[in-house]
């Protein structure tokens, strides 16, 4: 008799590292337990598509720390590489959602309710990447009732400075006799969002101005492709919240959500919402006769 291959016998159980063994494969595949009795066949979908949401949050939040670590070393195109790692994460969210869509709105209806009070809002992960960023909004940590390991390990995050942050303080290290950042916005107070501020704006109208007009100006581009990539960022978690909200309404319509918000009325009410608004305003301060044109006004003048 033919002795069984060890290697296929033994995947989970040898002593030995295995791929089984590193990514934990067994424990990961118990962890999708359906609620719907008798089990619905797209419950499974539903949940891996969640698991693997997280999975992403957890990568995005891992990088966007070492964005923050590498502006503060004042390595502005290591910074660059991360955001751009960042940005094909984004793109994946993005990707994912038809993959949702395939299951019809009539089956999902079907285990929506067992699934109550549970929700995407009490998602820890996605609350510390909107902190991280700058939607900085305490009224969510009571999404998570009366888990209080959650809350308190979402409040560990509302009071960090945000990558935007990091940016302006390296821009200040840079040179600031030409970006000129207020010490006051150095200071902040980092528990609150960020607001349009024309002081910023026209520090970064200088760093725009700079990669044409200015002897120096190669000098600050890793500068100039960090503000675009944070930019980018916020561009395509605009979209993902987009497409998210359109892949909800077309599962549930207008019905309130499974823990009582609002549903798609309330994405579509966070789709404008943006955690960078300088990165944004800049572009009305570049008119087709010339950079900077119709600027003025506002803090410091």
């Amino acid at each position: 008799m033919t002795a069984a291959n060890p290697a296929e016998s033994h995947i989970y159980h040898s002593p030995k590292l295995t791929y089984g063994s590193y990514l934990k494969v067994r424990e990961l595949l118990s962890l999708q337990v359906e609620q719907s009795d008798p089990t619905h066949h797209d419950e499974l979908l539903f949940i891996i598509s969640h698991q693997v949401y997280e999975l992403w949050f957890k990568q995005i939040l891992h990088e966007m720390s070492v964005v923050c670590a590498y502006l503060d070393q004042d390595k502005p195109l290591r910074a660059h590489q991360a955001l751009e790692r960042i940005h094909r994460v984004q793109h994946l969210l993005i990707e994912q959602l038809p993959l949702l869509e395939t299951m019809f709105f009539v089956e999902f209806a079907k285990f929506r309710d067992q699934l109550r009070p549970a929700s995407g809002f009490q998602s820890v992960q996605f609350r510390k990447l909107e902190f991280t960023c700058g939607n900085k909004n305490p009224k969510m940590l009571a999404l998570v009732g009366d888990d209080e390991s959650a809350k308190a390990e979402m409040a560990a995050f509302l009071d960090k400075a945000t990558p935007y942050d990091h940016f302006l303080r390296h821009l200040a290290r840079e040179d600031n006799n030409v970006f000129n950042i207020p010490t006051d916005v150095l200071n902040r107070d980092t528990t609150r969002p960020h607001e349009t501020d024309d002081r910023l704006v026209e520090a970064l109208v200088r760093l725009y101005r700079l990669q044409d007009e200015h002897p120096a100006g190669e000098r600050y581009y890793a500068q100039m492709r960090v503000a675009e990539a944070l930019l980018e960022f916020d561009e395509r978690f605009s979209l993902w919240r987009f497409h998210h909200v359109k892949m909800v309404e077309r599962m549930i319509g207008s019905m309130t959500g499974t823990g009582g918000s609002s549903g798609a009325q309330y994405l579509m009410n966070t789709v404008l919402r943006s955690f960078f608004p300088d990165l944004w305003a800049v572009r009305n301060r570049f008119g087709s006769t010339g950079y900077g044109e119709g600027g003025g006004g506002g803090k410091g003048k």
